[in-house]
């Protein structure tokens, strides 16, 4: 098979089974992380009835909002086609790492094995069918930081930097260590160097331009999210707690990816070729956990589940841990220890996949105070009778599911939350006529 044809290949076998696993979870009852996943749908159908810049107006960054407003003005403003987006952009971006990976010169078995795992991972496979539309920036920001110092790819990954920063602020650190590499080889005689750097940093700056404009503080998003915090009492717990949270979050939510990052380390240490292939990702990486402690420490980082801001990090510690392992299995001598080692692999993964099926049901969003099936319900039903305003009483943030599935966001007047306790008969409705 000609590359192209088997990377092709391979990229449709990936999304396939990523489909499968979205099934799987979806079958399973899983719809949702938090009630951020129906507000930021609800800000979808807004925008695709009213087209503007900014369609939150709030912290959120504008990127996903516009891809999926723009598909809602096509194919309609509905909670199942936020869904059908979400699916897909999940399935078609783990095309993204696999290439980055080929394109570092990893090894097809291995890329595939690297690219398979990190997907199957429950933060992945949730984040993959929820219907956030900034699911697959994570996939996204990974595969550039795989290729960001692959001459080769210094475009692509630019514009992949350009696109994650204006959806998720984790991946501002990501630009930054991209430009850093850009203008370091531009310093010393690679004058194109210098466009990639200013393209990946393109994104914070005309945010924070925006921001200045509209708002009067080029930091006003930074606020926002820091007022929200002390009001939720976010921003209450221990300095110690805030330094350790993310680190704790990646061993203890996806300990694999820290444990393979830590073979990767290993790796690096030992083998310069390993060193050549990923000093640059692994320095971007700690770049990107350096940050999110310092906004955790700030109470600038975000709120609610914010293991969802290692994403990007999953993907590049896992394909760097794989990449170890293969070399080190490559390198063995005799032949028997070598086949040893790949049999150990072999049972060491399947042991693994027989895990995933009852971690993948440990979802978010599946105690009774989450779950938003009789919000939906009642969405569903104001859409099928054709109401035309309702005023909304919210006890929480639930009425974001009703308003999503109901698709006509702009229609309702909302009032303040009550702060009740959340039951099935929150938010209260009053039909208008």
């Amino acid at each position: 098979m000609r590359p192209r044809r088997e990377r092709a290949f391979d990229a449709l076998v990936l999304a396939a089974l990523k489909l499968a696993v979205g099934a799987w979870v979806l079958h399973q009852g899983f719809n949702h992380v938090s009630d951020d996943d129906y507000a930021r749908t609800v800000i979808a159908e807004q925008l695709a009835h009213a087209p503007r810049l900014d369609p939150s107006g709030t912290s959120w960054l504008p990127f996903p909002f516009w891809v999926e407003g723009a598909i809602m003005m096509v194919a309609g403003r509905s909670l199942a086609v936020a869904r059908g987006v979400a699916v897909a952009l999940g399935a078609a971006s783990v095309a993204a790492p696999y290439l980055a990976l080929r394109t570092v010169r990893v090894a097809r078995g291995t890329a595939l094995l690297a690219t398979a795992t990190a997907m199957a991972l429950p933060w992945n496979a949730w984040l993959g069918v929820a219907t956030v539309p900034e699911g697959w920036i994570g996939a996204l920001v990974g595969a550039a930081l795989v290729t960001m110092a692959e001459p080769r790819a210094r475009a692509w990954a630019a514009v992949a930097l350009l696109a994650a920063s204006l959806s998720r602020y984790e991946s501002w650190p990501a630009c930054a260590a991209f430009a850093a590499l850009c203008l370091w080889r531009g310093a010393h005689g690679e004058r194109r160097e210098t466009a990639w750097a200013a393209v990946a940093l393109a994104g914070p700056i005309a945010w924070m331009a925006w921001n200045a404009h509209a708002h009067g503080s080029a930091l006003h998003f930074v606020a926002r999210v820091t007022r929200f915090r002390h009001a939720v009492g976010a921003a209450d717990i221990p300095l110690a707690d805030k330094l350790l949270g993310y680190p704790r979050a990646l061993l203890e939510q996806t300990p694999e990816v820290a444990l393979l990052g830590a073979v990767g380390v290993a790796g690096l240490a030992s083998s310069r070729a390993l060193r050549a292939r990923w000093r640059w990702p692994a320095a971007a990486v700690l770049v990107v956990i350096a940050f999110l402690v310092w906004g955790d420490a700030r109470d600038g980082a975000p709120t609610h589940h914010p293991v969802r801001a290692l994403a990007a990090i999953w993907w590049v510690l896992v394909a760097m841990g794989v990449d170890a392992l293969g070399a080190a299995r490559a390198a063995a001598r005799p032949t028997a220890v070598r086949h040893g080692a790949g049999v150990a692999a072999a049972l060491a993964t399947v042991v693994w996949c027989a895990t995933l099926p009852s971690r993948w049901a440990d979802a978010p969003g599946r105690t009774d105070a989450e779950r938003r099936d009789a919000q939906i319900a009642r969405g569903l039903d104001l859409r099928a009778r054709g109401v035309q305003a309702v005023h909304v009483t919210p006890c929480a943030f639930e009425h974001f599911a009703l308003l999503a599935a109901w698709g006509r966001p702009e229609r309702a007047t909302i009032d303040p939350p009550t702060h009740a306790p959340l039951t099935s008969d929150c938010p209260r409705l009053v039909v208008e006529r």
